[in-house]
């Protein structure tokens, strides 16, 4: 009995001793270790500027994130009115995981968007439909990018109101020699979506050139073509989209930027004229 016994107790420390090598084992073993990073995606940033940022941060590589945001069947499966989705990815503080898939990342973009806005569309669902059929595109898609043009336009969010009223007049033809917006990074973000054009090479940074604001081939040229563009030119916040449907009635159809940030804004040519050249 007591050399069974001993057999026994023998077997049992060989067991735990094979235990606590495997453990020792497992831990020393190089594990993937997925860890999150903060990233700040800016009001009025392009999709390729979110890119850029996500990437630097280690989440998902520039390009397959550009590539999600341009598949138009995953976009409109995530609910966004259009066939990419450009002006639809909020602006916010996020957390992500490194790394995260693309479209992971994009319908967490899109998601935030849709509960930052869904009851403020719901309040104005009139006006948002009221906008769709004048240009026959879904209402909010047309919203948003008018507030993506007031969000590359403004600094100063008592502006933002401002610069609405602006383009909503010139929209309705108050004054028909000056029926475009006539909004210079328009032009810009059209040479970040069609970089071939002629108009468009060696293309910098977002100031316009001359030769971008008279190219008629760049469909994001409001100098050049009626209405809004054909898509929003960046994301914006919440103050520039609020700002397209409750702007103040004003007889505007100019503005000019100020040294400091803010704008002067103008209800005739002479007038804006003498805003440019810095007089009263």
């Amino acid at each position: 009995m007591k050399h069974a016994l001993r057999v026994v107790v023998a077997g049992i420390a060989g067991l735990l001793a094979v235990a606590a090598a495997v453990t020792v084992g497992l831990l020393a073993a190089p594990r993937a270790v997925r860890y999150e990073v903060p990233v700040v995606l800016r009001e009025g940033w392009t999709m390729y500027e979110h890119a850029a940022a996500l990437e630097a941060a280690g989440v998902v590589p520039a390009q397959a994130f550009l590539a999600a945001c341009t598949d138009p069947v995953f976009v409109r499966s995530l609910g966004v009115p259009a066939d990419d989705a450009e002006g639809f990815l909020f602006p916010d503080t996020y957390r992500f995981f490194v790394p995260t898939p693309a479209p992971t990342v994009v319908r967490r973009l899109v998601d935030n968007f849709a509960a930052k806005t869904a009851g403020w569309f719901r309040e104005h669902r009139g006006e948002v439909d009221r906008a769709g059929r004048r240009f026959e595109r879904d209402g909010r898609e047309v919203v948003v990018t008018l507030a993506s043009l007031i969000e590359a336009e403004a600094a100063v969010d008592r502006d933002r109101p401002l610069i609405a009223s602006v383009l909503s007049n010139r929209l309705d033809g108050k004054d028909p020699a000056v029926a475009r917006l006539e909004v210079d990074p328009t032009a810009v973000y059209g040479c970040l979506r069609l970089p071939w054009l002629a108009s468009c090479r060696g293309a910098r940074g977002r100031a316009p050139t001359r030769r971008m604001l008279d190219d008629g081939a760049n469909p994001y040229n409001t100098y050049r073509h009626d209405g809004p563009p054909p898509g929003p030119i960046g994301n914006p916040g919440l103050s520039s989209l609020r700002a397209v449907l409750e702007h103040p009635d004003t007889d505007y159809l100019f503005y000019v930027a100020r040294g400091d940030g803010s704008h002067t804004f103008s209800r005739t040519y002479d007038e804006h004229r003498r805003a440019v050249a810095g007089g009263p």
